[in-house]
């Protein structure tokens, strides 16, 4: 619309332009001293004409191509009357009469700090990034209820209100340990939220979870106690089982006597089971070098030398 005003102004003040500069032509001509200067108002008079003219239609004819970026869409306006259907990306011809404006469809990051509270009453403050994107077939519709900034007008309160209503299904203490249950509570409500919008939620993102200080200081304490208790434990049961290994070593060594000590006493049983007065003899006369032993009787000199047993008596 701007466009075609400017080439009706433009086609008006070349008009107008023409006339006056024709008529100063005319009245110069009357004056045979004046040629050369009605000569030259007849050529301006002629070029204001001609811009008057063809820039106006040069305007108007541009005026019927609107290009459409990539990741946008364009809302025609009509004399203040949106049209329900967009304009794709790319080349468009539309009336020359008609507006457009162009919406990006794009997806966008929107961060905001959102203060809401737990079930037992303690304040929670939130900083959430939200990726979002505007529905290509919904853009006429937002434009013409909610405008270009329908992300202050439609997400904050809504990111707000969700937040509010799922913190205060938790205590405080359980925020920090169910964050990926509550990020995709968040996320599912929100979505619905904002679909009937005709916008588009793709992630929700909580980057930060705080409390108020003197709550914050509460939690640290608790949790160094509950780490030095678990440290205890972990020393106790170190501390078991070390005894527990030093027994069950004891016990090892105490079977293996018991063991060992069981097996010789089994192989000496067995041993002395088998060792009779045959044997004894038998193994006696394998040890046997056939000698006999022998003794002296009287005095150095003079005594006489025994054998015992005698020959004879071996052989009986």
């Amino acid at each position: 619309m701007g466009k075609l005003i400017f080439a009706i102004v433009l086609f008006t003040a070349g008009v107008a332009l023409f006339q006056v500069l024709n008529r100063m032509a005319a009245s110069a001509a009357e004056h045979g001293r004046m040629e050369r200067a009605a000569r030259f108002l007849g050529v301006g008079a002629r070029l204001a004409l001609a811009v008057g003219v063809v820039v106006p239609v040069l305007v108007v004819l541009f005026s019927t191509l609107v290009v459409v970026p990539a990741g946008h869409v364009g809302v025609a306006v009509l004399f203040g009357q949106v049209r329900p259907t967009p304009l794709p990306e790319g080349l468009n011809f539309v009336n020359p009469l008609v507006d457009v404006v162009k919406i990006s469809v794009q997806v966008h990051k929107h961060s905001g700090k959102y203060d809401a509270a737990s079930s037992d009453l303690q304040a929670v403050h939130v900083d959430m990034v939200l990726n979002y994107r505007l529905l290509p077939e919904k853009a006429p519709e937002v434009y013409q209820k909610i405008g270009t900034n329908y992300a202050s007008v439609i997400i904050d309160p809504a990111a707000q209100e969700v937040l509010k209503a799922n913190t205060a299904t938790h205590v405080a203490s359980e925020i920090l340990l169910q964050r990926p249950k509550i990020k995709n509570e968040v996320q599912a409500a929100l979505a619905a939220w904002l679909t009937k919008y005709g916008i588009e939620m793709k992630e929700v993102a909580l980057a930060n979870i705080r409390f108020d200080p003197a709550y914050e200081r509460a939690i640290e304490a608790k949790q160094i106690e509950e780490q030095k208790a678990e440290q205890k434990r972990y020393e106790l049961i170190q501390a078991q089982r070390q005894a527990e290994i030093v027994v069950a070593q004891a016990k090892g060594e105490a079977e293996a006597l018991r063991v060992r000590g069981e097996g010789e006493a089994s192989y000496n049983q067995k041993v002395a089971a088998s060792l009779t007065a045959t044997l004894i003899q038998q193994r006696y006369l394998e040890k046997w070098d056939g000698k006999l032993p022998q003794y002296t009787v009287g005095g150095s000199g003079t005594g006489v030398l025994l054998q015992l047993p005698a020959p004879g008596d071996a052989r009986k």
